[in-house]
């Protein structure tokens, strides 16, 4: 239909404007003795199929513009929402194609809008974190799922345990999964600390002794879904992860 709109509007801006500017000519010449004729065929054939024809051209932008922005607002929603309220200007540039500058224009003033933060990670990139609490997300979106923490056993006689974090029942039912931290690089441990005290609810130093365990079981006894998305968050930081099935 755009197309179709694009020709007709051509058709009509090519049949209208010579007419306008030929009846305008000859009316402006005082030698001409057709000026009726020429004002004539300026009022029907010269400026209606021009100002259709322009019309088209300016609700064909106009369309073109709101699809442009309710595109942009689509691709800023999934980023928020998969990034869990964290977003960089990097990688809405590259989902949008948009140069570097007009990405972070967009961002800053979706920031005053919603009252967004600013944050740097490890590396010293900028992100937008965006608060999320009470946001309704979409199924498959990632948002923290809710964790209780089973502290290791300790004893005489107990084999060494490492500290466990447990989406929901303590009992691993069968085909439940468990998401092992097998490393976290150097570069990457500041972000895994924020983003793990995010999922806990753990202190700065219990978690930042939880990420040096590793290799440790970070979250057992889930579903692969679940898994699947705690496992998503930590590799989208650097974090090596890994899901395996009871």
């Amino acid at each position: 239909m755009r197309l179709i709109t694009k020709i007709t509007a051509g058709i009509l801006l090519g049949i209208g404007v010579p007419i306008v500017l030929f009846a305008v000519t000859d009316l402006a010449n005082p030698k001409s003795d057709n000026k009726e004729g020429a004002f004539v065929a300026l009022c029907l054939f010269g400026l209606s199929p021009t100002a259709l024809g322009s019309w088209l051209v300016i609700n064909g932008r106009r369309n073109s513009e709101q699809e442009r922005r309710d595109r942009l607002q689509a691709t800023f929603y999934r980023l928020l929402k998969q990034g869990n309220g964290r977003i960089t200007p990097l990688s809405f540039a590259m989902e949008t194609s948009l140069p570097g500058e007009l990405a972070k224009a967009y961002l800053d003033e979706r920031a005053r809008e919603f009252g967004a933060n600013f944050d740097v990670d490890e590396a010293g990139n900028m992100f937008y974190r965006f608060n999320l609490e009470g946001v309704s997300l979409p199924e498959g979106s990632v948002s923290p799922p809710a964790i209780k923490i089973v502290p290791p056993t300790t004893g005489k006689n107990s084999p060494p345990t490492t500290r466990r974090l447990i989406i929901g029942s303590a009992s691993a039912p069968p085909g439940s999964f468990d998401v092992i931290v097998e490393a976290v690089p150097g570069v990457h441990k500041i972000a895994a600390i924020k983003l793990i005290r995010e999922l806990t609810g753990l202190g700065l130093k219990e978690t930042k002794d939880l990420v040096e365990a590793a290799p440790t079981t970070l979250v057992s006894g889930t579903d692969q879904t679940t898994a699947q998305q705690c496992k998503k968050q930590l590799e989208a930081i650097g974090v090596t992860v890994m899901v395996i099935e009871n």
